[in-house]
């Protein structure tokens, strides 16, 4: 019998990665980098499955450079220090591949930290987390961030075909159509499903029958198109937005047929800081435990964490107030409103500098926008923003010197 383990076998060239486009072709950024023979640390970020290491490891391959991979959920600080030793004998750049660099902890980081500030490392870390809450800031603003998108259900058949083919597996394209709608943009697991399916079936043909029998659980059922993901989570944004409870849970219901409790609870937390925000500033904390809590406990019982949160969002009052403030500020500057800072409030402000603490009531007439926008009026809270209307009552009140 023929050995499975060429099918997880990473590329061996930057050519052989599926998709990310973005990324890779002319004029791209990881193609220009290896065109130049020039290479820089690197955190991959994205969704489970898409190749943030395969792309990683590709990248040193192609570019000759030395590496090791080094797994930050269960590989001991020793080892990250042989990596180090190694690389402080290396001609060239020395890069270690971090998978899951989100679970470093803090010894691990110290340890990488000091030897990235001398140059002595190049880093590709990869991580399915958004990179500015669990990267660790020092590390972070050394490092390039790249985001690897889903791939599209064409990327993840022709990566298919090609292993197909070059394992002379015996598939017919409907059964391969039936792999990728029902892993859902995941390409490794869709990999592993072929070589489940070509350990059972050895010689014979595999068909759509052959995949049907294949236990994919209630995670392959989301998806019979390649965007319904992104439907459903905008589905139970807008219910949620229109206060909908029963719409809520619905949506909601069907989302965690993936159990994809980070994807759920990602979207959670956007839609209650774009969409309540002010108007209930209390709840934006309890969103946070109740995603980091169903992420503790797991599915099943994740859904009543989450059917509880969602249903609380969608019964909120609603405030955009923060979404359009920031809104209109960017554009003004991407449309050249970049003036001078107040001398004032500068940090060498020759004494100009008015402190609010020394009044009453914390507060004292002072402009702090530039002088061409001292009229500038970016937050506008809702009327029927309860609790911002009453802060800004209180505002009042006080700027009025009552």
């Amino acid at each position: 019998m023929k050995s499975l383990i060429s099918f997880l076998e990473r590329p061996t060239n930057i050519n052989e990665i599926i998709g990310q486009d973005h990324l890779i072709g002319e004029n791209k950024i990881i193609t220009n980098m290896i065109k130049s023979n020039f290479v820089f640390s690197i955190i991959f970020h994205g969704q489970p499955g898409v190749g943030k290491t395969s792309l990683a490891i590709s990248i040193c391959k192609t570019m000759n450079l030395p590496y090791r991979v080094f797994n930050a959920a269960f590989d001991k600080k020793n080892v990250l220090e042989e990596i180090i030793e190694m690389s402080k004998i290396s001609s060239g750049n020395y890069v270690v591949i971090i998978d899951e660099i989100h679970r470093m902890n803090r010894d691990k980081q110290d340890v990488l930290l000091s030897f990235l500030e001398k140059g002595n490392l190049i880093l590709f870390g990869t991580t399915t987390e958004n990179p500015y809450f669990v990267i660790n800031p020092a590390i972070r603003s050394r490092c390039k961030l790249i985001e690897l998108y889903s791939l599209s259900e064409k990327d993840i058949k022709k990566g298919l075909e090609n292993i197909a083919k070059k394992n002379s597996i015996n598939i017919t394209p409907e059964a391969l159509d039936l792999i990728v709608n029902k892993n859902l943009g995941d390409y490794r697991s869709a990999i592993n499903s072929l070589e489940i399916l070509f350990s059972i079936h050895k010689e014979n043909i595999i068909n759509e029958k052959e995949v049907l029998d294949i236990p994919f659980g209630n995670y392959s059922r989301l998806y019979k198109e390649g965007d319904e993901i992104h439907d459903l989570k905008s589905a139970l944004q807008k219910s949620i937005r229109g206060s909908d409870p029963d719409a809520a849970i619905y949506w909601l219901a069907r989302l965690l047929e993936s159990s994809d409790i980070q994807t759920i609870g990602r979207r959670i937390l956007i839609c209650a800081y774009e969409d309540i925000g002010l108007a209930n500033p209390s709840l934006l904390s309890r969103v946070y435990n109740a995603i980091s809590s169903s992420k503790e406990v797991g599915m099943p019982e994740a859904k009543y964490i989450l059917s509880y949160i969602v249903l609380e969002l969608a019964l909120s009052p609603k405030s955009n107030s923060a979404t359009t403030a920031i809104s209109e500020a960017i554009n003004d500057i991407e449309n050249g409103k970049k003036y001078d800072i107040p001398p004032h409030i500068r940090k060498n402000n020759n004494g100009k500098y008015i402190y609010p603490h020394n009044y009453p009531n914390g507060w004292v007439k002072q402009n702090y926008l530039p002088k061409q926008m001292n009229n500038k009026k970016y937050y506008n809270p809702p009327k029927h923003s309860t609790i911002e209307n009453k802060i800004l009552k209180y505002w009042d009140k006080i700027k009025q010197g009552v």
